[in-house]
Protein backbone atom coordinates (compact mmCIF):
# COMPACT_ATOMS: atom_id res chain seq x y z
CA UNK A 1 0.00 0.00 0.00
CA UNK A 2 1.27 3.45 -0.88
CA UNK A 3 2.37 5.84 1.87
CA UNK A 4 -0.34 8.36 0.95
CA UNK A 5 -3.10 5.78 1.41
CA UNK A 6 -1.55 4.48 4.64
CA UNK A 7 -1.51 7.96 6.17
CA UNK A 8 -5.07 8.57 4.99
CA UNK A 9 -6.15 5.25 6.51
CA UNK A 10 -4.47 6.06 9.83
CA UNK A 11 -6.17 9.47 9.92
CA UNK A 12 -9.53 7.87 9.13
CA UNK A 13 -9.08 5.28 11.91
CA UNK A 14 -8.10 8.06 14.32
CA UNK A 15 -11.27 9.94 13.54
CA UNK A 16 -13.35 6.79 13.91
CA UNK A 17 -11.86 6.36 17.39
CA UNK A 18 -12.71 10.00 18.16
CA UNK A 19 -16.32 9.44 17.09
CA UNK A 20 -16.49 6.21 19.11
CA UNK A 21 -15.13 8.00 22.19
CA UNK A 22 -17.63 10.80 21.58
CA UNK A 23 -20.54 8.37 21.41
CA UNK A 24 -19.38 6.56 24.56
CA UNK A 25 -18.39 9.41 26.87
CA UNK A 26 -20.17 12.51 25.60
CA UNK A 27 -23.75 11.60 26.65
CA UNK A 28 -22.79 11.33 30.32
CA UNK A 29 -20.65 14.46 30.17
CA UNK A 30 -23.38 16.45 28.46
CA UNK A 31 -25.95 15.13 30.92
CA UNK A 32 -23.74 16.27 33.80
CA UNK A 33 -23.37 19.66 32.12
CA UNK A 34 -27.15 19.94 31.70
CA UNK A 35 -27.74 18.95 35.34
CA UNK A 36 -25.07 21.42 36.44
CA UNK A 37 -26.74 24.16 34.44
CA UNK A 38 -30.09 23.32 36.04
CA UNK A 39 -28.51 23.31 39.51
CA UNK A 40 -27.10 26.78 38.87
CA UNK A 41 -30.56 27.99 37.88
CA UNK A 42 -32.01 26.53 41.05
CA UNK A 43 -29.32 28.29 43.12
CA UNK A 44 -30.18 31.60 41.53
CA UNK A 45 -33.88 31.04 42.23
CA UNK A 46 -33.06 30.12 45.83
CA UNK A 47 -31.10 33.33 46.25
CA UNK A 48 -33.98 35.40 44.94
CA UNK A 49 -36.51 33.69 47.21
CA UNK A 50 -34.30 33.94 50.31
CA UNK A 51 -33.70 37.62 49.59
CA UNK A 52 -37.43 38.18 49.24
CA UNK A 53 -38.07 36.42 52.54
CA UNK A 54 -35.38 38.49 54.27
CA UNK A 55 -36.58 41.82 52.94
CA UNK A 56 -40.30 41.20 53.32
CA UNK A 57 -41.89 38.45 55.33
CA UNK A 58 -42.39 34.73 55.14
CA UNK A 59 -46.02 35.47 55.73
CA UNK A 60 -46.34 36.35 52.08
CA UNK A 61 -45.68 32.67 51.43
CA UNK A 62 -47.51 31.21 54.45
CA UNK A 63 -51.11 32.24 54.88
CA UNK A 64 -51.16 30.73 58.36
CA UNK A 65 -48.16 30.35 60.68
CA UNK A 66 -48.40 26.57 60.94
CA UNK A 67 -49.27 25.88 57.32
CA UNK A 68 -46.98 24.97 54.44
CA UNK A 69 -46.56 26.63 51.09
CA UNK A 70 -46.48 25.01 47.62
CA UNK A 71 -46.64 26.62 44.24
CA UNK A 72 -45.98 25.37 40.72
CA UNK A 73 -46.30 26.71 37.19
CA UNK A 74 -49.24 26.01 34.94
CA UNK A 75 -47.25 23.47 32.91
CA UNK A 76 -45.87 21.98 36.11
CA UNK A 77 -42.30 22.60 34.96
CA UNK A 78 -41.25 24.26 38.24
CA UNK A 79 -42.43 24.29 41.84
CA UNK A 80 -41.60 25.97 45.13
CA UNK A 81 -42.51 24.61 48.54
CA UNK A 82 -41.85 25.77 52.11
CA UNK A 83 -42.60 23.71 55.18
CA UNK A 84 -41.69 23.68 58.83
CA UNK A 85 -39.12 21.10 59.95
CA UNK A 86 -37.59 19.99 63.22
CA UNK A 87 -33.93 20.08 62.19
CA UNK A 88 -31.60 21.77 59.74
CA UNK A 89 -29.32 20.34 57.06
CA UNK A 90 -26.95 21.38 54.33
CA UNK A 91 -28.13 22.45 50.92
CA UNK A 92 -28.67 19.36 48.79
CA UNK A 93 -29.53 18.63 45.14
CA UNK A 94 -31.64 15.53 44.54
CA UNK A 95 -33.61 14.04 41.68
CA UNK A 96 -36.92 12.91 43.01
CA UNK A 97 -40.56 12.36 42.09
CA UNK A 98 -43.42 14.53 43.29
CA UNK A 99 -47.18 14.04 43.26
CA UNK A 100 -48.69 17.19 41.84
CA UNK A 101 -52.42 17.13 41.39
CA UNK A 102 -52.44 13.32 41.24
CA UNK A 103 -49.69 13.31 38.60
CA UNK A 104 -46.33 11.78 39.38
CA UNK A 105 -43.56 13.96 37.93
CA UNK A 106 -39.79 13.81 38.23
CA UNK A 107 -37.91 16.95 39.31
CA UNK A 108 -34.43 18.16 39.97
CA UNK A 109 -34.80 19.64 43.47
CA UNK A 110 -32.68 21.99 45.55
CA UNK A 111 -33.30 21.54 49.30
CA UNK A 112 -32.41 24.55 51.46
CA UNK A 113 -32.87 24.65 55.25
CA UNK A 114 -33.12 28.02 56.98
CA UNK A 115 -34.31 29.62 60.21
CA UNK A 116 -36.82 32.45 60.33
CA UNK A 117 -37.82 33.98 63.68
CA UNK A 118 -36.46 30.92 65.52
CA UNK A 119 -38.52 28.59 63.38
CA UNK A 120 -36.87 26.03 61.09
CA UNK A 121 -38.04 25.73 57.53
CA UNK A 122 -37.23 23.64 54.46
CA UNK A 123 -37.31 25.37 51.12
CA UNK A 124 -37.57 23.12 48.07
CA UNK A 125 -37.17 24.52 44.57
CA UNK A 126 -37.76 22.03 41.79
CA UNK A 127 -37.45 22.06 38.03
CA UNK A 128 -38.81 19.33 35.81
CA UNK A 129 -36.22 16.77 34.83
CA UNK A 130 -37.72 16.92 31.35
CA UNK A 131 -36.06 20.31 30.99
CA UNK A 132 -32.75 18.66 31.83
CA UNK A 133 -33.40 16.01 29.22
CA UNK A 134 -34.36 18.62 26.62
CA UNK A 135 -31.25 20.61 27.42
CA UNK A 136 -29.18 17.44 27.27
CA UNK A 137 -30.64 16.63 23.83
CA UNK A 138 -29.90 20.13 22.54
CA UNK A 139 -26.34 20.04 23.84
CA UNK A 140 -25.75 16.60 22.31
CA UNK A 141 -27.08 17.78 18.96
CA UNK A 142 -24.86 20.85 19.05
CA UNK A 143 -21.85 18.72 20.04
CA UNK A 144 -22.57 16.26 17.21
CA UNK A 145 -22.72 19.06 14.64
CA UNK A 146 -19.50 20.53 15.99
CA UNK A 147 -17.85 17.10 15.83
CA UNK A 148 -18.93 16.57 12.21
CA UNK A 149 -17.66 20.03 11.27
CA UNK A 150 -14.40 19.39 13.12
CA UNK A 151 -13.81 16.01 11.45
CA UNK A 152 -14.70 17.34 7.99
CA UNK A 153 -12.42 20.35 8.33
CA UNK A 154 -9.53 18.31 9.74
CA UNK A 155 -9.87 15.64 7.02
CA UNK A 156 -9.79 18.29 4.29
CA UNK A 157 -6.83 20.01 5.92
CA UNK A 158 -4.98 16.69 6.41
CA UNK A 159 -5.57 15.57 2.82
CA UNK A 160 -4.46 18.92 1.44
CA UNK A 161 -1.40 18.96 3.67
CA UNK A 162 -0.49 15.36 2.82
CA UNK A 163 -0.80 16.09 -0.88
CA UNK A 164 1.52 19.05 -0.45
CA UNK A 165 3.88 17.15 1.85
CA UNK A 166 4.07 14.01 -0.30
CA UNK A 167 4.21 15.82 -3.65
CA UNK A 168 8.06 15.57 -3.79
CA UNK A 169 7.80 11.82 -3.13
CA UNK A 170 5.37 11.45 -6.04
CA UNK A 171 7.78 13.38 -8.26
CA UNK A 172 10.61 11.05 -7.28
CA UNK A 173 8.35 8.06 -8.00
CA UNK A 174 7.42 9.53 -11.40
CA UNK A 175 11.10 9.99 -12.24
CA UNK A 176 11.81 6.35 -11.46
CA UNK A 177 8.76 5.07 -13.37
CA UNK A 178 9.68 7.19 -16.39
CA UNK A 179 13.21 5.77 -16.43
CA UNK A 180 13.16 2.81 -18.79
CA UNK A 181 16.96 2.77 -18.93
CA UNK A 182 19.58 4.11 -16.48
CA UNK A 183 21.03 6.39 -19.16
CA UNK A 184 17.69 8.18 -19.47
CA UNK A 185 17.37 9.03 -15.77
CA UNK A 186 16.59 12.69 -14.98
CA UNK A 187 19.22 13.91 -12.53
CA UNK A 188 17.54 17.25 -11.85
CA UNK A 189 16.86 17.59 -8.12
CA UNK A 190 13.31 17.69 -6.81
CA UNK A 191 12.42 20.98 -5.12
CA UNK A 192 11.41 20.26 -1.51
CA UNK A 193 11.99 21.68 1.95
CA UNK A 194 11.72 18.24 3.58
CA UNK A 195 15.18 16.99 4.52
CA UNK A 196 14.22 13.30 4.22
CA UNK A 197 12.98 13.72 0.64
CA UNK A 198 16.10 15.69 -0.27
CA UNK A 199 18.26 12.90 1.07
CA UNK A 200 16.18 10.27 -0.76
CA UNK A 201 16.42 12.18 -4.06
CA UNK A 202 20.19 12.61 -3.72
CA UNK A 203 20.68 8.96 -2.76
CA UNK A 204 18.68 7.73 -5.77
CA UNK A 205 20.63 10.04 -8.10
CA UNK A 206 23.94 8.76 -6.73
CA UNK A 207 22.77 5.18 -7.12
CA UNK A 208 21.67 5.81 -10.72
CA UNK A 209 25.08 7.34 -11.52
CA UNK A 210 26.77 4.22 -10.21
CA UNK A 211 24.42 2.06 -12.27
CA UNK A 212 25.13 4.15 -15.35
CA UNK A 213 28.87 3.74 -14.84
CA UNK A 214 28.43 -0.01 -14.40
CA UNK A 215 26.39 -0.17 -17.63
CA UNK A 216 29.01 1.81 -19.53
CA UNK A 217 31.78 -0.44 -18.26
CA UNK A 218 29.80 -3.56 -19.18
CA UNK A 219 28.99 -2.27 -22.66
CA UNK A 220 32.56 -1.25 -23.35
CA UNK A 221 33.84 -4.56 -22.06
CA UNK A 222 31.44 -6.61 -24.18
CA UNK A 223 32.12 -4.53 -27.29
CA UNK A 224 35.90 -4.61 -26.86
CA UNK A 225 36.08 -8.29 -25.95
CA UNK A 226 33.76 -9.22 -28.81
CA UNK A 227 35.93 -7.40 -31.33
CA UNK A 228 39.11 -8.86 -29.89
CA UNK A 229 37.80 -12.46 -29.85
CA UNK A 230 36.41 -12.51 -33.37
CA UNK A 231 39.86 -12.16 -34.97
CA UNK A 232 41.58 -15.14 -33.24
CA UNK A 233 38.49 -17.30 -33.77
CA UNK A 234 38.54 -16.52 -37.49
CA UNK A 235 42.28 -17.34 -37.61
CA UNK A 236 41.68 -20.68 -35.84
CA UNK A 237 38.85 -21.56 -38.23
CA UNK A 238 41.06 -20.76 -41.22
CA UNK A 239 43.90 -22.91 -39.93
CA UNK A 240 41.57 -25.84 -39.24
CA UNK A 241 40.10 -25.54 -42.73
CA UNK A 242 43.62 -25.55 -44.22
CA UNK A 243 44.49 -28.70 -42.25
CA UNK A 244 41.40 -30.44 -43.60
CA UNK A 245 42.17 -29.36 -47.17
CA UNK A 246 45.72 -30.79 -47.00
CA UNK A 247 44.26 -34.30 -46.65
CA UNK A 248 47.13 -35.61 -44.55
CA UNK A 249 45.06 -36.34 -41.43
CA UNK A 250 43.51 -39.65 -40.55
CA UNK A 251 39.75 -40.02 -40.16
CA UNK A 252 39.76 -39.67 -36.35
CA UNK A 253 41.75 -36.43 -36.47
CA UNK A 254 39.51 -34.99 -39.18
CA UNK A 255 36.42 -35.74 -37.06
CA UNK A 256 37.94 -33.92 -34.07
CA UNK A 257 38.83 -30.92 -36.22
CA UNK A 258 35.26 -30.79 -37.60
CA UNK A 259 33.87 -30.86 -34.05
CA UNK A 260 36.29 -28.08 -33.10
CA UNK A 261 35.07 -26.01 -36.04
CA UNK A 262 31.48 -26.43 -34.85
CA UNK A 263 32.47 -25.30 -31.36
CA UNK A 264 34.26 -22.28 -32.80
CA UNK A 265 31.19 -21.53 -34.93
CA UNK A 266 28.93 -21.52 -31.87
CA UNK A 267 31.41 -19.35 -30.00
CA UNK A 268 31.50 -16.95 -32.94
CA UNK A 269 27.70 -16.81 -32.95
CA UNK A 270 27.64 -15.99 -29.23
CA UNK A 271 30.17 -13.20 -29.70
CA UNK A 272 28.26 -11.75 -32.64
CA UNK A 273 25.05 -11.80 -30.58
CA UNK A 274 26.77 -9.99 -27.70
CA UNK A 275 28.27 -7.51 -30.15
CA UNK A 276 24.85 -6.87 -31.69
CA UNK A 277 23.27 -6.31 -28.26
CA UNK A 278 26.11 -3.95 -27.36
CA UNK A 279 25.70 -1.99 -30.59
CA UNK A 280 21.96 -1.63 -30.03
CA UNK A 281 22.38 -0.47 -26.44
CA UNK A 282 25.06 2.01 -27.50
CA UNK A 283 22.77 3.39 -30.22
CA UNK A 284 25.22 2.32 -32.92
CA UNK A 285 22.49 0.81 -35.09
CA UNK A 286 20.43 3.12 -37.34
CA UNK A 287 16.66 3.30 -37.60
CA UNK A 288 16.14 4.44 -41.16
CA UNK A 289 13.87 1.73 -42.61
CA UNK A 290 10.16 1.23 -43.05
CA UNK A 291 8.82 -2.29 -42.65
CA UNK A 292 5.51 -4.13 -42.85
CA UNK A 293 5.14 -6.40 -39.83
CA UNK A 294 3.06 -8.96 -41.75
CA UNK A 295 5.66 -9.18 -44.54
CA UNK A 296 8.47 -9.60 -42.01
CA UNK A 297 6.61 -12.45 -40.33
CA UNK A 298 6.01 -14.17 -43.69
CA UNK A 299 9.75 -13.94 -44.52
CA UNK A 300 10.69 -15.41 -41.15
CA UNK A 301 8.17 -18.25 -41.54
CA UNK A 302 9.47 -19.01 -45.04
CA UNK A 303 13.05 -19.19 -43.79
CA UNK A 304 12.18 -21.46 -40.86
CA UNK A 305 9.87 -23.66 -42.85
CA UNK A 306 12.59 -26.30 -43.33
CA UNK A 307 12.67 -26.88 -39.54
CA UNK A 308 9.00 -27.79 -39.13
CA UNK A 309 9.41 -31.45 -40.27
CA UNK A 310 12.00 -32.06 -37.52
CA UNK A 311 9.19 -32.39 -34.95
CA UNK A 312 6.28 -32.60 -37.39
CA UNK A 313 5.15 -29.13 -36.29
CA UNK A 314 2.21 -27.40 -37.97
CA UNK A 315 2.13 -23.62 -38.21
CA UNK A 316 -0.99 -21.48 -38.51
CA UNK A 317 -0.47 -17.88 -39.66
CA UNK A 318 -3.33 -15.41 -39.09
CA UNK A 319 -1.80 -12.22 -40.49
CA UNK A 320 -4.97 -10.41 -41.52
CA UNK A 321 -4.04 -7.20 -39.65
CA UNK A 322 -0.90 -5.31 -40.57
CA UNK A 323 1.08 -2.31 -39.37
CA UNK A 324 3.97 -0.46 -40.98
CA UNK A 325 6.82 0.47 -38.66
CA UNK A 326 8.70 3.63 -39.50
CA UNK A 327 11.40 4.49 -38.72
CA UNK A 328 12.89 1.14 -37.74
CA UNK A 329 15.77 -1.23 -38.36
CA UNK A 330 14.33 -3.95 -40.57
CA UNK A 331 17.24 -6.33 -40.07
CA UNK A 332 16.91 -6.17 -36.28
CA UNK A 333 13.15 -6.71 -36.42
CA UNK A 334 13.69 -9.75 -38.64
CA UNK A 335 16.13 -11.11 -36.04
CA UNK A 336 13.64 -10.48 -33.23
CA UNK A 337 10.76 -12.36 -34.90
CA UNK A 338 13.16 -15.05 -36.12
CA UNK A 339 14.30 -15.77 -32.55
CA UNK A 340 10.74 -15.85 -31.20
CA UNK A 341 9.45 -18.29 -33.82
CA UNK A 342 12.67 -20.30 -33.73
CA UNK A 343 12.23 -20.74 -29.95
CA UNK A 344 8.63 -21.83 -30.53
CA UNK A 345 10.04 -24.59 -32.77
CA UNK A 346 13.00 -25.43 -30.54
CA UNK A 347 10.99 -25.88 -27.32
CA UNK A 348 7.86 -27.39 -28.91
CA UNK A 349 6.65 -30.95 -28.54
CA UNK A 350 6.57 -33.64 -31.17
CA UNK A 351 3.54 -33.10 -33.44
CA UNK A 352 3.13 -29.66 -31.87
CA UNK A 353 1.54 -26.52 -33.22
CA UNK A 354 2.51 -22.86 -33.59
CA UNK A 355 0.02 -20.02 -34.13
CA UNK A 356 1.32 -16.66 -35.36
CA UNK A 357 -1.33 -13.94 -35.40
CA UNK A 358 -1.62 -10.18 -35.63
CA UNK A 359 -4.29 -8.09 -33.87
CA UNK A 360 -4.82 -4.37 -34.27
CA UNK A 361 -7.00 -1.86 -32.45
CA UNK A 362 -7.02 1.90 -32.17
CA UNK A 363 -4.19 2.18 -29.67
CA UNK A 364 -1.85 -0.74 -30.32
CA UNK A 365 -0.81 -3.49 -32.66
CA UNK A 366 0.03 -6.95 -31.31
CA UNK A 367 1.95 -9.90 -32.71
CA UNK A 368 1.19 -13.14 -30.85
CA UNK A 369 3.33 -16.26 -31.17
CA UNK A 370 1.74 -19.22 -29.43
CA UNK A 371 3.21 -22.71 -29.12
CA UNK A 372 2.27 -26.04 -27.57
CA UNK A 373 5.72 -26.58 -26.07
CA UNK A 374 7.19 -27.24 -22.66
CA UNK A 375 6.16 -23.93 -21.16
CA UNK A 376 7.98 -21.87 -18.56
CA UNK A 377 7.57 -22.13 -14.80
CA UNK A 378 5.92 -19.09 -13.21
CA UNK A 379 8.91 -18.37 -10.99
CA UNK A 380 11.17 -18.19 -14.06
CA UNK A 381 9.08 -15.78 -16.14
CA UNK A 382 10.75 -12.71 -14.67
CA UNK A 383 14.24 -13.96 -15.58
CA UNK A 384 13.82 -15.25 -19.13
CA UNK A 385 15.24 -12.05 -20.63
CA UNK A 386 18.44 -12.20 -18.54
CA UNK A 387 21.59 -12.94 -20.53
CA UNK A 388 22.97 -16.49 -20.38
CA UNK A 389 19.95 -17.57 -18.32
CA UNK A 390 18.67 -20.97 -19.47
CA UNK A 391 15.67 -22.85 -18.09
CA UNK A 392 15.33 -25.50 -20.80
CA UNK A 393 17.89 -27.87 -22.17
CA UNK A 394 17.66 -27.89 -25.94
CA UNK A 395 21.06 -29.11 -26.91
CA UNK A 396 24.28 -27.26 -27.62
CA UNK A 397 22.73 -24.65 -29.88
CA UNK A 398 21.02 -22.93 -26.92
CA UNK A 399 23.22 -20.46 -25.07
CA UNK A 400 20.71 -18.11 -23.40
CA UNK A 401 21.02 -15.03 -25.61
CA UNK A 402 17.98 -15.37 -27.88
CA UNK A 403 15.37 -13.80 -25.62
CA UNK A 404 17.72 -11.11 -24.22
CA UNK A 405 18.37 -10.08 -27.82
CA UNK A 406 14.61 -10.04 -28.50
CA UNK A 407 14.09 -7.78 -25.45
CA UNK A 408 16.91 -5.46 -26.48
CA UNK A 409 15.56 -5.06 -30.03
CA UNK A 410 12.02 -4.51 -28.72
CA UNK A 411 13.20 -1.82 -26.29
CA UNK A 412 15.21 -0.20 -29.09
CA UNK A 413 11.99 0.17 -31.10
CA UNK A 414 9.82 1.18 -28.12
CA UNK A 415 7.93 -2.11 -28.05
CA UNK A 416 6.79 -4.24 -25.12
CA UNK A 417 7.18 -8.01 -24.74
CA UNK A 418 4.57 -9.92 -22.74
CA UNK A 419 4.81 -13.60 -21.83
CA UNK A 420 2.06 -15.96 -20.68
CA UNK A 421 3.05 -19.55 -20.09
CA UNK A 422 1.75 -22.72 -18.46
CA UNK A 423 4.29 -25.38 -17.65
CA UNK A 424 3.74 -28.44 -19.81
CA UNK A 425 1.14 -26.73 -22.04
CA UNK A 426 2.96 -24.01 -23.91
CA UNK A 427 3.72 -20.29 -24.08
CA UNK A 428 2.40 -17.14 -25.73
CA UNK A 429 4.85 -14.33 -26.54
CA UNK A 430 3.14 -11.04 -27.40
CA UNK A 431 4.94 -8.12 -29.03
CA UNK A 432 2.98 -4.93 -28.29
CA UNK A 433 3.52 -1.97 -30.62
CA UNK A 434 1.97 1.32 -29.51
CA UNK A 435 0.24 3.21 -32.32
CA UNK A 436 -0.66 6.87 -32.57
CA UNK A 437 -4.04 6.23 -34.12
Amino acid sequence: MKLYYKITLINALTRILIVAAFLIFTPSLIYKAAVGHTDDRLKNMKGQIVQKIDTKSIGEFLQEEDSTFADYTILKEKFISIEKVDSLGKDTFVTSQRDIESEILEFRILKHWFTYHNTKYLLEIGESIQYVRDLNSILREIALYLLIIFITVTVVIDLSFMQYLLNPLRKIESKLLATKHPEKFDFRHIHTTTTDFKYLDQTISEMMRKIQNAFHIEKEFIANVSHELLTPISILQTRLENMLEEGTLNEEAEQKIIESQRTLGRLKQIIRSLLLISQIENNQTPKEDSASVAELLKEVIDELEVRFPEKNISLEANLTDDYTLSPCNRSLLFTMFFNLINNAIKYNKQDGKIIVSTVRDRRQFEVRIQDTGKGIATENLQSIFYRFKKFNSAGEESYGLGLPMVKTIADFHGMEIKVDSILGQGSVFTVVIKTDE
